[in-house]
């Protein structure tokens, strides 16, 4: 009996993580690295122009906020 109730939450599990999008999490992943170590490049330069193109590539690679979150970000009261 233990043994089929194993293998029945270990065909589920591996069901759950068949369904998981990894491509997506792993360039979300990448893009949120490449854009912190941007970030960190930004500080560390002097030059005001690689400050501005870095800031323009993070806002690319950063991609549009949804806009829930931008009303919520523009009026904190509208959460309540």
């Amino acid at each position: 009996m233990f043994n089929i109730l194993l293998a029945v939450l270990k065909e589920t599990f591996m069901a759950l993580i068949a369904k998981i999008a990894f491509k997506t999490i792993l360039e979300r992943f990448f893009t949120r690295l490449v854009v912190y170590g941007l970030k960190k490049l930004r500080d560390l330069n002097t030059n005001e122009v690689v400050d501005d193109t870095l800031s323009d590539i993070i806002l690319s690679l950063s991609g549009k906020r949804l806009k829930v979150i931008e009303d919520i970000v523009a009026d904190p009261d509208k959460l309540n």
